[in-house]
């Protein structure tokens, strides 16, 4: 099932909030509580809900920075254990690598921001060895940042990107990209802007976007305002697909106006309506005649 309804929803979000744990445990039981549910739409409803959890708490645990450098200090000294940070993140319940960013930032306060990013991406360059191999255990017990969680979700958007095109090629469609749009100066583009426009279920489509994510309410509601309505306005009505389904009520917000339809799936030839020209005989004649 990829379309939920806010029960079902509700009952994912409650199952989060519960667990205690990392967020790559989180994952691996979500995946055993509902089995009925995709495990890319799981993941993503996880990642959503960690970045949220993630915002509230985030300015409160940085005021902590030096108490939570002295309490690491404190644990590592008594223990030499290489996972005291990840420790820590587990009873903060914050992710490991923003921790990691929190004391790292404390700790090397001459530091730049992308500085210390370079040190989570490769801790073997952080001058202390013990604290080095804490945050290198962090990094791959992190499912929701840094450097490894980037590429792959880079990869996947760049997949359904991939995937986007090749079904509305074999649709027949003819369209531009972003790199098409973007060359001709436009800076907010879709995914794809048909050449020519066709209908689905009665509605005008002239561009598609993907979305390699769960749609929930606030993240489609910050699309619509930041990318689908600009859409609307600039080329016309068309489709978003969340690809990993969405919550059934943001197919009918009042925000997505006429200029917002939105699928979990690319439809299906039969849903498609496409404009038929009709060529008049004496074109006919004059193409039988040069063939």
């Amino acid at each position: 099932m990829v379309i939920l309804n806010y029960d079902q929803y509700s009952e994912i979000q409650l199952f989060i909030h519960k667990f205690k744990g990392l967020s790559i445990d989180c994952n691996r039981e979500l995946i055993k509580k509902f089995p009925q549910h995709k495990p890319e739409m799981l993941g993503s409803i996880l990642s959503r809900e960690v970045q949220q959890r993630l915002k509230q708490t985030h300015a409160k645990i940085s005021a902590r920075a030096e108490d939570l450098l002295g309490d690491y200090y404190r644990k590592v000294k008594s223990s030499g254990d290489l996972d005291v940070l990840l420790r820590m993140s587990i009873s903060l319940r914050i992710p490991p690598l923003s921790l990691c960013r929190i004391i790292l930032l404390k700790k090397y306060s001459d530091k730049t921001r992308s500085e210390v990013s370079e040190m989570i991406k490769n801790p073997d360059i952080i001058s202390e060895s013990l604290l080095g191999a804490n945050v290198s255990y962090c990094l791959f017990n992190e499912n929701m940042e840094g450097p490894i969680t980037d590429t792959i979700r880079r990869c996947i958007g760049e997949e359904y990107e991939v995937k986007l095109k090749q079904m509305a090629r074999d649709m027949g469609m003819v369209f531009y990209d972003e790199g098409d749009l973007r060359r001709t100066g436009y800076d907010k583009t879709p995914d794809l802007k048909l050449a020519i426009p066709c209908m689905y279920k009665g509605r005008v489509v002239n561009w598609i976007e993907s979305k390699a994510s769960f749609g929930d309410m606030d993240s489609h509601l910050k699309y619509v305002r930041d990318q689908l309505i600009s859409y609307g306005n600039r080329f016309g009505s068309g489709i978003v697909i969340y690809w990993f389904g969405y919550l059934d009520m943001i197919a009918d917000c009042a925000e997505n106006g006429d200029s917002v339809t939105v699928i979990d799936r690319f439809p299906e030839p039969e849903e498609f309506e496409f404009l038929k020209f009709n060529v008049p005989e004496s074109c006919n004649e004059m193409l039988d005649k040069n063939s």
